[in-house]
């Protein structure tokens, strides 16, 4: 049942990707424009865990970096997504938390990673970070993220669970 999980992880992901770039911005909102791919990220790290939503944010964050119309350094957003997956994972450990809590918890993940994004590329000389637009964009993304995640995260947990074994184990070898 692992590869079940595996594909529906990379199902998500590339479907996210291919909302984020090519529907969303259609829609010409303020600010920026909505992050699926993060807060799919984000819910694939509350369910399965922090290797799993490490493991879905380096693949989203390469799929970004690499698929037009990306302009900026190759990794950048993977690194970023990679501590935000698993940062999701830790904090979803706690068990089953009440719905305003996750949304609460997507919200603040997806404002630190566009503050990831633009202290990443600082660092490593990308020199179109303009840092007096990340208030902004900060703002906008959480914002965007709270209406995101009331369908993304129960959608992502419900796909989850269907994937996922409730019953007994078995094993090719009995004890």
């Amino acid at each position: 049942m692992a590869w079940l999980r595996a594909a529906l992880m990379v199902a998500l992901v590339v479907t996210s990707v291919l909302l984020e770039l090519v529907v969303l911005p259609w829609l010409h909102l303020p600010g920026a424009t909505p992050d699926v791919v993060t807060v799919t990220v984000i819910a694939l790290g509350m369910v399965g865990g922090p290797v799993r939503g490490a493991l879905a944010g380096f693949g989203a964050g390469l799929l970004l970096d690499l698929v037009p119309p990306s302009a900026g350094l190759v990794g950048v957003t993977a690194v970023v997504l990679v501590a935000v997956g698993y940062a999701a994972g830790l904090l979803g450990q706690e068990g089953a938390r009440a719905p305003l809590v996750q949304v609460g918890i997507v919200g603040l993940l997806a404002g630190a990673a566009v503050l990831g994004q633009a202290l990443v590329g600082t660092v490593v000389g990308y020199d179109r970070v303009a840092w007096d637009r990340v208030p902004l964009l900060v703002l906008t993304q959480v914002v965007y993220a709270l209406v995101l995640a009331a369908f993304v995260v129960p959608l992502v947990t419900w796909l989850w669970r269907k994937v996922t074994p409730s019953g007994p184990r078995y094993d090719l070898v009995r004890p």
